[in-house]
């Protein structure tokens, strides 16, 4: 096999630091785009120029914060050595939100509960500083990740491996910010999220319930994902859940052909059915490629051939 290659040394820290930052980058992008959205109609010719202009450039501030938090970020995970001004960065931050909660206080309202509020805190004080200085503490402690060497089918596992992780704890941190939202209303209040009406009840927290524990079992699916796009002899457990996750999105499948047609068939659902599929594929290759000590020598014996040719 001539696509052999070896993995970026990462730490477990490093390697979670990679995965938070991809997702912020995703969310800067987002964000980006909604700001762009808001500032460009107003451009053109809005009703409320001024007020539109204003908050369409906060929106573009927080989303170059949160794309500019993810680049430094992905050059920390790949060397802990350059760990430096995304610590700074994360403390910075950190410091903002402690100015703002203080400033609310000064006014007579709490604050740590509002979404913005609440979700900077989660992400920057809580998450992103400390991965920063457990980086940091490995880096002075002389910590050094493992690289691995990985096919080419390893490591497009280990991409939707990531993938399944991110959406994983995208939705962990939607829900955590909804519940922390909805708390404060009583049984039957009506809550405005991000401008969509939304009626408290049992019923609601339940579902949240249900989407944290989904998303849970999505992170524990793609850490087995990466550890087994690592050492393919680790890679059941994930065939197994990801085999299953595809028959069970199949069973969806078939139900909704039968009960609604071809048109009743959800895009997002076949969209989860196919990129399930691909993982199921990708793990059967990984367990029945050879083991890393034959592709290296396979690997070694090519090259000597062609040194000689």
């Amino acid at each position: 096999m001539r696509d052999l290659e070896l993995s970026v040394a990462r730490t477990p820290t490093q390697a979670v630091l990679r995965i938070v930052s991809i997702l912020m980058g995703i969310m800067g992008a987002l964000v980006l785009v909604g700001g762009l959205l808001v500032l460009v109609p107003s451009v053109i010719g809005g009703s409320d120029f001024w007020a539109s202009v204003t908050f369409g450039i906060m929106i573009l501030v927080v989303a170059g914060l949160l794309i500019l938090t993810a680049a430094l970020g992905i050059v920390a995970s790949n060397n802990s050595a350059r760990v430096g001004p995304y610590r700074f960065l994360c403390y910075l931050v950190g410091l903002g939100v402690l100015v703002a909660i203080v400033w609310g206080w000064g006014l007579g309202t709490f604050i740590l509960f509002d979404p913005v509020v609440l979700t900077t805190t989660i992400i920057y004080v809580l998450v992103c500083s400390r991965l920063a200085d457990k980086v940091k503490e490995e880096h002075d402690s002389g910590v050094s990740g493992e690289t691995f060497l990985r096919s080419r089918h390893q490591r497009v596992l280990h991409l939707l491996s990531e993938v399944i992780i991110l959406k994983g704890v995208l939705t962990l941190v939607v829900v955590g910010v909804l519940s922390a939202a909805l708390v404060v209303y009583g049984e039957g209040e009506r809550a405005v999220i991000s401008g969509i009406p939304i009626t408290v009840s049992g019923t609601l927290f339940a579902l949240l319930i249900v989407g944290g524990i989904s998303a849970g079992l999505a992170v524990l699916v793609g850490g087995l994902g990466i550890r087994g796009s690592n050492r393919p002899e680790k890679i059941v457990p994930f065939l197994v859940l990801s085999a299953l996750s595809f028959l069970f999105d199949a069973v969806q499948v078939a139900g909704m052909l039968v009960e609604l047609g071809i048109h009743g068939v959800t895009f997002d659902l076949m969209l989860d059915l196919l990129f399930m599929g691909s993982c199921v594929y990708l793990a059967i290759r990984v367990l029945r490629q050879p083991s890393p000590e034959e592709l290296m020598a396979e690997a070694v014996g090519t090259a000597t051939v062609a040194a000689d040719e």
